[in-house]
């Protein structure tokens, strides 16, 4: 995202979490004067106002949620090198670009769309949201990494898709991760927001459809030996306590990214990001049966779990209990929260 330097305070700023109600248009001015945000709300005409949104963002990322009983039109107020990904959960929006390059889009179809494109966006009465936005040059890093080369611009990704293909499932259910794990990507221990950052870019890549080249390489039929993923799997197993990017692991088994998620599905049943977690639950589960006088949230924090509700459901998931069911298996007293 645009530095905060290069623009007034009130304009955009990093917020581990921000939320924002408004119903009376006397408060649209200083929402937008010191909201921290990069776009400015302005009400429709005859309407009852009713705009509520929230989320978190990073220098890097922004994810939020919106919902609007009357609808709302926003412009942008800075200039930023991002793209938007937004998810339509009910009602519709229209973007008019700065090109006349005017789209709309409607519930259950996502929106793709350069940041610096848009004069302004429109929401219609009973419209909700999930958006990120990300930088541009995360995307075009991406493209080249599952591509192995070429992709040297941001590829044409059609505007407006529908969402029933599992890719797109997977890509918007991690933007709903995002929105809970970002407030917490200050904390060191949190090794779990970098790796779905990465995850997002990737799973846009591979699954958003584009109407010029293709954003990835081929992969063909190529066959993809063992030595590669034992390799990868010897490096996440030496490096479970610290932040792995999805690219160090392929440059450590000797394949790209996309061949390296290929050979993980059919050698192991699992994704390299699938295998990394459910090697760190492990630990954390090792820990709780072993370990005396510390509590579910040290012992889950130590391996990178800073989120406890994500990390709970991950954890009953892979177990069939809970954290704290796991204490009291083990022999002698010890607190369990």
């Amino acid at each position: 995202m645009t530095s905060p330097s290069r623009h007034p305070h009130a304009l955009w700023r990093p917020q581990p979490q921000f939320a924002h109600t408004v119903t009376d248009v006397r408060a649209l001015e200083p929402l937008n004067a010191g909201g921290g945000i990069a776009v400015a709300f302005a009400a429709l005409p005859k309407t009852a106002l009713h705009i509520a949104f929230g989320g978190s963002q990073t220098e890097q990322l922004s994810v939020w949620t919106t919902r609007t009983e009357s609808g709302f039109r926003t412009t942008r107020k800075i200039d930023a090198d991002l793209v938007t990904i937004r998810f339509v959960h009910s009602g519709a929006m229209s973007r008019i670009g700065t090109r006349g390059n005017d789209i709309a889009v409607a519930f259950d179809q996502a929106l793709f769309g350069n940041f610096e494109d848009m004069r302004y966006e429109q929401a219609s009465p009973g419209f909700s949201a999930i958006t990120a936005t990300v930088g541009r040059d995360a995307i075009v890093t991406a493209c080249q990494t599952l591509g192995g080369s070429g992709c040297p611009v941001l590829p044409q990704f059609a505007p407006v898709v529908d969402t029933g293909s599992l890719g797109l499932a997977a890509l918007r259910h991690t933007v709903g991760l995002l929105l809970h794990h970002l407030p917490e990507k200050g904390s060191e221990a949190d090794l779990m927001t970098p790796l779905l950052e990465e995850l997002l870019v990737y799973q846009f890549v591979s699954a958003w459809p584009a109407t010029g080249a293709p954003a990835g390489g081929r992969t063909g039929g190529t066959a993809v030996a063992d030595r590669p993923v034992r390799m990868a799997v010897d490096y996440i197993e030496a490096n479970l306590r610290h932040r792995i990017a999805i690219a160090e692991i392929a440059a450590a088994s000797g394949l790209s990214v996309r061949m390296l998620q290929i050979a993980f599905k059919r050698r192991l049943g699992y994704s390299p990001v699938q295998y990394l977690i459910a090697r760190r639950l492990d630990r954390v589960h090792a820990d709780l049966l072993g370990t005396e006088g510390r509590t579910v949230r040290q012992i889950a924090t130590d391996w990178g779990f800073v989120h406890m509700s994500d990390f709970g459901r991950r954890y009953r998931e892979r177990f069939g209990h809970t954290p704290g069911e796991a204490l009291l298996m083990r022999a002698g007293p010890g607190p369990v929260a």
